[in-house]
């Protein structure tokens, strides 16, 4: 097997997507690429560190790994020559910037760097969303400034909805606006009124019709008195007059008058979507404004509007090219993960890229371009996800196309079931085999009139049986649905997670401090007897407290109620975000950060579209628990392939009178009808042991497959986790004692201190890392970012206390020697399985120096501890000399520690 550099992998579930781009990133290692020069992107940061930690642990343990011999088939090499090649592999790998990221982060380190040329601070905060209310009243007021009241109203009328589902349309139209044509309506006539033209051709064929002898029925099918009752009439939408009711008295020119009828009234169905679009795009370009505006004052930026800046930088601006041409200058190496997944803007931008790559020239001579995914886990077509590029993008760049057929997450039962149920399906559908090694499983199809009964008692055999809570996934439709599972399980006992109670805010610990924020900043009772009600203390043990740092309020709040589990710690680090007390009471119900895994217990309770790219031992998949609602879309869009070619309105029975409408509206259907198939295959794939289809007796979500009751192989469960007690990790947390209220308050002093301390060390780190070089210009442009990220946390007095102590160091002889050489800032090392961050890595003439700065000399044995492990981590990997060094950055002095 060669290397073969434009590859592609379509990957089915569980068939090894992150083993081999693992495989693939390390063999361009092992072939003498640069790290430097390999990016490779996916779409969560889940997924990304597992990319890297999958990486640094197979370059840790590559003798015993099952990777070795793929690398080595790769790479033309034997295994012996890989072992004996890694040290140098691991060196260039210790000290590079690593590309491994999100495309999100990409396109945001991006935007970063040419921040400037988009008219955007490098400072921009990345939320999630903007707030919704804020930004209606912007978009509010920039209708009103430019005068464009009516057409929203009128835009409102035609489309009869209200404001508020027409702003969701538009946050929809926001993220895609650059495929659509949105200037191909201005200056556009819509076609001329034709209602009185239709309504006159009705009445002379009611007029006809009626004076022949019809049938009661017939007759009253026949009488209407305006427009908008002659479109409930059937036999406007029929092929002629000759059916049924009209058949003994029918005579050509009803057919004559039928058609004349249908033009007019297809005319005016155009004129409306004419008027519709016109209306809906010139409130779309205030709505841009409206948010871009909105985004640079607040210097905020959601991840669509990272997207779409970058888009307009680097294929909009006339210096794209330059552009591209310095953001491209190292790039050699492009690897893709679930590429089916991709947008058209981000394929868009990335496209340049690898054109580049493709055209091997210059420094992109001998570059590569791999990407793997699988069209059949396509879901998320409605957020602008575009799976026809993974075939299209394939071909257009000459890309061979390998699909990966072997299965290693799921026994063969559930194997061999997913085969059954959707080959001849799923259009192109590839079965999937098993290892030996992964034989049985157990799989049930059961239906049922009581979804809920029925899925208790899953559940409840499940427990039985020894599976523990965390091991049960719960598959359901949409999040309705996953309420109400929610209610039933929780009801009878069982302790659940779903995506609310996931978030970190959910979190009791969480929730307690934020209601213990509010107290202190609002001074209401409510708030203190909500914090102690989630204690289980009593209201008056709640002191209310300054809120002028809210950190230090909330370190002192954690200590005071022995508050350490790792959401109430993680939640002290997302508080760095917010810039005073205020945005952390009004906006913190944003946070959309999700709790530790350690901190949640319980069955999961999760849509089908959330469970991509997760696995559980036993999955139950719920059909849906009410009726599925109809599209009603006020837009249908026409693809050929990933290119939009046009767009139209959605009105009703205009099919039957507008073959270009019937055409898109076919496809769209077809297209919806792969995302169910496609949302059926994600959720039948996530299981490991034990499957469990629970469906209606009619109208099921599950109809398209067409299943049967009935079950295979057997329900074996290990009980390794059954009836253990949950034992919570000792954290490393330093608990203070507060003393009671009638005590003096140096205890509280203490532990401000202790804070204070916390919030220096952390500012002094993010001022080194931040200098380019150990000048002191570059010193104070450092000292900008770390006022920008600290400020807020520190006294004037710290600041200039650090800019003192470092300005120290750059003068330090000592200091000077030490760093002649390559010098790796911020470097991740990971060692016998513990993962550690080195502040100063220096490679010189005679080998490495490690460096560590220290702001105090209170736990120095434990400093020199960590050194020392450092130093046997690189040591280990490089067999060369390792000094390792404590620089203690003290406040009248410089002290050194040589640790080896």
């Amino acid at each position: 097997m060669e290397f073969e550099p434009f590859l592609a992998y379509e990957a089915s579930a569980g068939s090894g997507k992150t083993f081999n781009l693992v495989v693939r990133y390390l063999s361009l290692l092992f072939m003498g690429e640069a790290p430097s020069s390999i990016v490779a992107l996916t779409f969560t940061n889940k997924a990304a560190n597992e990319m890297l930690e999958r990486i640094i642990l197979t370059l840790e343990e590559l003798p015993t790994r099952s990777e070795l011999p793929q690398i080595a088939r790769l790479c033309g090499m034997s295994e012996e020559e890989i072992l004996q090649e890694r040290p140098n592999v691991l060196s260039r790998f210790l000290r590079s910037d690593i590309q491994i990221s999100t495309l999100d982060k990409f396109f945001g380190r991006i935007l970063r760097k040419f921040a400037l040329n988009a008219g955007l601070m490098p400072t921009f905060k990345t939320v999630q969303n903007h707030h919704e209310s804020a930004l209606l009243e912007r978009f509010l007021n920039e209708v009103e400034v430019s005068q464009a009241t009516g057409a929203l109203v009128h835009l409102s009328l035609l489309s009869d909805k209200r404001l508020g589902d027409l702003f969701t349309l538009l946050s929809s139209l926001y993220s895609k606006y650059k495929e659509l044509d949105i200037q191909r309506y201005d200056g556009v006539d819509a076609p001329e009124e034709s209602i009185g033209y239709a309504l006159e051709c009705a009445r002379e064929l009611s007029k006809l019709s009626l004076s022949k002898p019809l049938s009661d029925r017939a007759r009253k099918t026949m009488e209407f008195e305006s427009y908008e009752e002659l479109l409930e009439k059937t036999w406007l939408f029929k092929p002629s007059m000759e059916y049924w009711d009209f058949k003994k008295t029918y005579e050509p020119r009803m057919d004559e008058l039928l058609h004349e009828l249908q033009r007019a009234v297809a005319s005016q169905m155009r004129r409306r979507e004419v008027l519709y679009f016109k209306e809906l795009f010139a409130v779309l370009k205030l709505y841009i404004k409206s948010r871009q505006s909105m985004a640079t004052q607040s210097n905020e930026l959601s991840f669509d509007d990272i997207t779409l800046n970058v888009h307009t930088l680097l294929r909009e601006k006339l210096e794209s090219e330059f552009l591209y041409f310095r953001l491209d200058s190292r790039l050699k190496h492009l690897l893709l993960d679930e590429f089916q997944d991709t947008s058209v803007i981000q394929f868009d931008i990335l496209r340049p890229l690898i054109e580049e790559i493709r055209s091997g020239v210059g420094v992109n001579e001998g570059g590569s371009f791999f990407f793997v995914g699988d069209v059949k886990q396509s879901i998320y077509r409605f957020r602008g996800g575009v799976s026809a590029l993974f075939h299209q993008v394939a071909e257009l760049f000459d890309v061979k196309l390998e699909p990966l057929k072997v299965n290693y997450r799921s026994r063969s039962e559930i194997v061999h079931f997913v085969n059954r149920a959707f080959e001849g399906k799923i259009k192109g559908y590839i079965p999937q085999q098993s290892p030996q090694s992964y034989s049985g499983g157990y799989v049930e199809v059961l239906y049922s009139d009581d979804l809920l009964e029925s899925l208790s008692e899953r559940v409840a055999l499940l427990i039985t049986q020894g599976a523990a809570p965390e091991e049960i996934a719960i598959l359901t439709a949409t999040n309705k649905d996953g309420s109400a599972v929610e209610e039933v399980l929780s009801g009878r006992g069982y302790d659940v997670v779903t995506e609310t109670t996931a978030r970190l805010i959910a979190q009791r610990s969480v929730r307690a401090i934020i209601e213990y924020l509010r107290y202190c900043y609002f001074g209401e009772s409510i708030y203190r007897s909500n914090c102690a009600a989630l204690l289980g203390v009593e209201s008056q043990s709640i002191e209310r407290l300054s809120v002028e740092e809210v950190n230090s309020t909330v370190i002192a709040f954690i200590k005071r109620f022995r508050i350490a589990d790792k959401s109430a710690l993680m939640f002290i680090e997302a508080l760095r975000s917010y810039r005073d007390i205020e945005e952390v009471v009004f906006e913190i119900d944003r946070l959309e950060s999700t709790s530790p895994q350690s901190d949640m217990r319980g069955i999961r309770i999760m849509t089908v579209h959330k469970s991509k790219g997760l696995e559980f031992e036993h999955v139950i998949v719920l059909d849906r628990l009410g009726t599925p609602r109809s599209r009603n879309d006020a837009i249908v869009y026409e693809y050929e392939g990933a290119v939009l070619r046009g767009m139209h309105y959605r009105i009703k029975g205009r099919e039957l009178l507008d073959p270009l409408y019937a055409r898109a509206l076919e496809a769209e259907k077809e297209a919806a009808g792969e995302d169910q198939l496609n949302a059926l295959y994600v959720a039948l794939t996530r299981a490991v042991e034990s499957l469990s289809v629970i469906a209606k007796t009619k109208n099921s979500w599950f109809d398209p497959l067409e299943l049967t009751p009935a079950h295979w192989g057997s329900l074996e469960i290990k009980t390794h986790h059954t009836d253990v007690p949950i034992v919570q990790k000792s954290l490393n947390f330093k608990s203070l004692s507060f003393g009671r209220q009638e005590e003096k308050p140096s205890s509280l002093k203490e532990a401000t201190h202790d804070y204070a301390a916390v919030q220096f060390g952390l500012a002094l780190h993010y001022t080194l890392e931040m200098m380019g070089e150990f000048s002191h210009e570059s010193l104070k442009v450092s000292l900008e970012s770390t006022r920008n990220r600290y400020g807020a946390f520190l006294q004037p007095s710290a600041m200039e206390e650090i800019e003192k102590r470092i300005a120290r160091l750059i003068d330090d002889e000592r200091f000077g020697r030490l760093i002649q050489g390559d010098r790796y800032k911020e470097q991740m090392i990971r060692h016998s399985g513990n993962l550690g961050v080195i502040d100063l890595l220096v490679r010189g003439e005679n080998g490495w120096k490690i460096i560590d700065y220290k702001s105090g000399r209170e736990e120095e044995a434990k400093h020199t501890e960590q050194i020392n492990r450092y130093a046997e981590a690189i040591r280990s990997m490089n067999n060369e000399e390792v000094e390792g060094y404590l620089c203690y950055l003290l406040e009248d002095r410089i002290e050194w520690v040589k640790c080896l």
